[in-house]
């Protein structure tokens, strides 16, 4: 049977990637463009004012937010800052938390200091300790958008990796009891050489199936702290009136965050991010079930590995 999750997962976000690294290319206008508010004559019955927001029309296929910006174009110059984000943290959590986990695990002493402290960091919900240090640092912030991107990655690494780190320890521990690596320990194999020639082999499709599913948590956190108007790059407070919350970086949770208002009005500014930050999870999603679906025929096909 074919895995088409697995060719579905594959296609989508081949495409998203592609839209991540061109998209700004394809924009129809430039970032910064506005379009102008004006007048409209027509008849003596039929005049007036035109101005934003613009429903989706030709010259608009998704039409513009309450200044005029144009939504397509800040979807296009925005995905960049989500999508490598959610891929770049997800990718060093595996890379720490896996390198740790299995060097632990085949060592067979797991440090009881190391291990308090990725359980306590791996029992308190990810959400409140990014929220809690950024809430003082993303709004109105004198840093620099990459500054704040660096700095609200770090984080979400430092929260995420004990998680991958005790699902690769408990792994490696359970595959260091097989047989085949009890032999070669006992002809004298290195940790090394078991570390290359035996363990990482049988942990490569489990440790790309948590890195497809990390990207799923990071996007899913990132999407969290947007409701609450802490944007990836920072965030733009405006008072003097109702608060407006802006992204600067434009990212697709925060525009989100920034136009969750018009779930009532205006509903196209609100549902263009939120139907393509679903696609975005929702293609991850399918990789990552085709990739589990394509590991379990994997092993009923050859269940000695």
């Amino acid at each position: 049977m074919t895995n088409w999750r697995l060719w579905l997962g594959i296609i989508s976000t081949s495409f998203i990637l592609f839209i991540a690294v061109f998209g700004p290319l394809f924009a129809p206008y430039e970032k910064d463009y506005v379009e102008p508010t004006g007048y409209y004559y027509n008849g003596p019955d039929d005049f007036g004012i035109h101005a934003s927001p613009y429903p989706p029309s030709k010259e608009h296929l998704l039409g513009t937010d309450q200044w005029g910006y144009d939504i397509l174009t800040l979807l296009l110059y925005g995905a960049k800052y989500t999508v490598f984000v959610g891929i770049g943290v997800a990718l060093i959590r595996i890379i720490i938390g896996g390198s740790l986990g299995i060097w632990f695990g085949l060592s067979g002493r797991e440090k009881k200091k190391t291990g308090t402290i990725f359980g306590l960091l791996g029992s308190i919900p990810t959400f409140l300790i990014i929220y809690f240090l950024l809430i003082r640092i993303t709004i109105n912030s004198p840093l620099f958008v990459i500054e704040l991107i660096l700095l609200q990655s770090f984080l979400m690494v430092v929260v995420g990796f004990p998680g991958v780190y005790a699902a690769v320890f408990s792994k490696t521990v359970e595959l260091k009891k097989e047989l085949y690596i009890t032999a070669t320990k006992a002809l004298g194999a290195g940790k090394l050489r078991i570390l290359w020639k035996h363990i990482f082999p049988h942990l490569k499709g489990t440790l790309l199936a948590m890195f497809v599913k990390e990207i799923i948590l990071v996007l899913t956190l990132i999407g969290q702290l947007g409701i609450f108007n802490l944007f990836l790059g920072g965030t733009i407070l405006r008072l003097g009136g109702p608060p407006v919350y802006i992204s600067i970086s434009r990212d697709w949770a925060g525009l989100i965050g920034q136009w969750r208002s018009f779930i009532y009005d205006y509903q196209w500014i609100l549902y263009s991010p939120l139907l393509a930050f679903v696609l975005l999870l929702f293609s991850f999603y399918m990789l990552s079930r085709g990739i589990e679906l394509k590991q379990k025929a994997t092993l009923q096909k050859y269940p000695h590995i």
